[in-house]
């Protein structure tokens, strides 16, 4: 027995369907099944991910936001992700996939339906790339609205120029790709491309989370300047756009030392979900602070009612008035002087100022002895 022999590793022979042999092996037809379980599994659970958050941004939003243009973007990119990755989980029950296809490189048996879906999956990759890169730029604008306007011309003129790089990119690697699926053939001749529309997005992405972040963040410290602590829409904000920026970045970066496929088809599932994730974190955040706003001025509106009208106290008044005293009995009141309310004033409920009131009563018989 040979001692070499590697029954794992070893070679067969297979014949095409015009008569002819060929040679392969068993290492290759495991590298093909393990590339597309590991695939699969990537699709799925962006699948599975972007189907979830879409269901809670229409459930979340509040009706009256679901005519902004921010939202309908968000919706179109999680839409346009979701017919994109079942696209491209169908070719893995098509005739691309089956093992004698792999292995001869035979696909005559594959459906016309089968190239339509993975040409749409191109397709709807680069609408995707469009409504995050249009949503991104849309929402710079509204962080910075209170900027000079020369300032915010000219960084609307460079978010324009930013973004258009990356489309154009995309559109270019997606035209290239749709006729190498028509034809069969394989993108070995245009990996630079296919890197080159990674990079330009990573950069262009992280170009929009970072005035985003700058920006936000000096707005952030000159709330705490002036006292305001409170976790707000802003920080809220803040905080995602540092997730939006750093961690696509670097999963695009790993995609060069990381051996997984689609890699980078990871980077803008990540930003489609955080963009709608932020939007929905900070609306909740808003609400909560309009409903806690909302019962600050109601406790407000208590104590006012309870400081000013006399017949709810916690102590009855003194009081000294007879009705058998002689006609110089002077009648008074002394409301309760008890202790500040500190706790009302450190919530900011309003100030307690304390009254010593004393009222004089006469009869007119009286007046004149007085």
């Amino acid at each position: 027995m040979n001692s070499t022999f590697d029954p794992f590793e070893q070679s067969f022979t297979l014949q095409r369907s015009d008569g002819k042999t060929f040679n392969t092996s068993l290492v290759i037809a495991d590298h093909n099944m393990e590339y597309m379980l590991r695939l699969s599994i990537n699709y799925g659970t962006q699948l599975g991910a972007s189907i979830v958050l879409l269901l809670i941004l229409m459930l979340l939003t509040r009706p009256e936001k679901r005519l902004s243009s921010v939202f309908l973007l968000n919706v179109a990119a999680l839409a346009s992700n979701i017919v994109r990755l079942v696209c491209q989980i169908s070719y893995f029950s098509s005739g691309f996939a089956k093992t004698y296809a792999l292995l001869a490189h035979d696909f005559s048996r594959v459906a016309q339906a089968t190239y339509a879906s993975q040409v749409m999956a191109s397709v709807f990759f680069t609408l995707v790339l469009v409504c995050v890169e249009i949503s991104l730029v849309l929402q710079v604008q509204v962080v910075c609205s209170n900027l000079r306007r020369r300032y915010r011309h000219l960084l609307l003129g460079a978010s324009i120029l930013v973004t258009l790089i990356p489309i154009g990119f995309r559109l270019a690697f997606m035209v290239e790709n749709c006729i190498v699926i028509v034809r069969s053939g394989n993108m070995k001749n245009y990996h630079w491309l296919e890197s080159a529309t990674n990079i330009v997005a990573t950069v262009s992405i992280c170009f929009f989370c970072a005035i985003f972040v700058v920006k936000l963040g000096f707005a952030i410290k000159m709330r705490r300047r002036l006292g305001v602590k409170d976790f707000g829409p802003m920080k809220v904000i803040f905080i995602m756009g540092c997730q939006t920026m750093i961690i696509p970045a670097l999963f695009s970066i790993c995609q060069y030392w990381v051996n997984i496929p689609e890699f980078s088809h990871n980077l803008l599932t990540l930003v489609t979900i955080s963009l709608p994730l932020s939007s929905i974190w900070a609306g909740f955040t808003l609400d909560s602070s309009n409903n806690t706003a909302n019962s600050t001025a109601s406790r407000r509106n208590l104590w006012n009612v309870l400081s000013s009208n006399g017949t709810v106290q916690d102590k009855p008044n003194l009081s000294a008035c007879s009705p058998v005293a002689s006609p110089n009995t002077t009648c008074y009141s002394d409301p309760y002087s008890g202790k500040p309310h500190h706790q009302d004033l450190e919530a900011g409920f309003g100030i307690s100022v304390e009254h010593d009131i004393s009222i004089h009563s006469y009869r007119k018989d009286a007046h004149s002895d007085v």
